[in-house]
């Protein structure tokens, strides 16, 4: 009954702390309106536009597609070139003073110059996105397969399993649990990109529907497309801990064990 109670607690914190700043917007932007404070109800009107009428199309579902064909290139080549250096432990050493130096340079930057060989198109955008995505993925699988136990990768050896059966069934398990925590980073990053990248030469996505409004004074609408940012981060973030509870459900009950064995 006591852990129920401490369990409630901070979420009665949490709910009552966010109406208490819905509430004193909303009293703030009856009492004093602004263009810049906009009640409550139109911000949600403009939301509902975006969810479910016709900006859907126009401004939602082009910076969804953008996002996920550049997030999945982005962790396919990270994780397949990250275990690949990190199994061939003779290679890495050529390659990570490369990815290092690549590493540090913002992805924003990259952008004028993906401008330039691209144009404005959403090969530039997808380009960008995925550029600024990879090195989350490609660093936590290089370590992940580096991580992998010697003992198990020489008792593969030994039962015979070739090269690219050691890499399914023994480093990419191995690797599984830091590739999804740097794809939770990543999607971060990847969300980022998708809005500035859709800030220079667009016509269409959420990026470009945020600062056009903010050109037009449609203030509302600019917290409407910034909610929206955060409903997609939300999804996709949810989705991604369901499929990785699902895929690392060997490791979570195996560190479980772990924990009883060692206790």
């Amino acid at each position: 009954m006591t852990s129920k109670r401490s369990n409630i607690a901070p979420l009665a914190w949490q709910v009552s702390t966010l109406l208490a700043v819905l509430v004193a917007w909303q009293w703030a932007a009856v009492t004093n309106p602004t263009t810049h404070l906009p009640p409550l109800q139109l911000i949600f009107t403009r939301y509902l536009d975006l969810l479910w009428g016709d900006l859907l199309w126009s401004a939602v579902a082009p910076s969804i597609l953008r996002l996920l064909i550049g997030f999945s290139i982005a962790v396919l080549f990270g994780a397949v070139l990250g275990i690949v250096i990190g199994s061939l432990r003779w290679f890495e050493p050529f390659l990570r003073p490369v990815i290092e130096y690549l590493r540090f340079i913002p992805a924003v930057a990259v952008l004028p110059a993906a401008l330039l060989v691209f144009g404005a198109t959403d090969t530039m955008r997808i380009f960008v996105i995925a550029f600024g995505s990879v090195f989350p993925v490609l660093l936590a699988a290089i370590d992940g397969a580096r991580r992998a136990e010697e003992l198990l990768t020489d008792v593969a050896r030994i039962c015979g399993l070739s090269t690219a059966e050691r890499l399914f069934r023994v480093t990419l398990p191995a690797a599984s649990p830091l590739i999804f925590a740097g794809i939770r980073i990543a999607l971060s990053i990847a969300l980022v990109m998708m809005v500035i990248s859709e800030l220079i030469a667009a016509d269409n996505g959420l990026g470009y529907y945020i600062l056009r409004s903010q050109r037009l004074f449609q203030t509302a609408n600019v917290y409407a497309g910034v909610l929206m940012i955060g409903t997609i981060g939300l999804v996709l973030t949810l989705f991604l801990l369901t499929f990785e509870k699902r895929v690392l459900a060997w490791h979570r009950g195996w560190r479980g064990l772990s924990n009883t064995k060692s206790a």
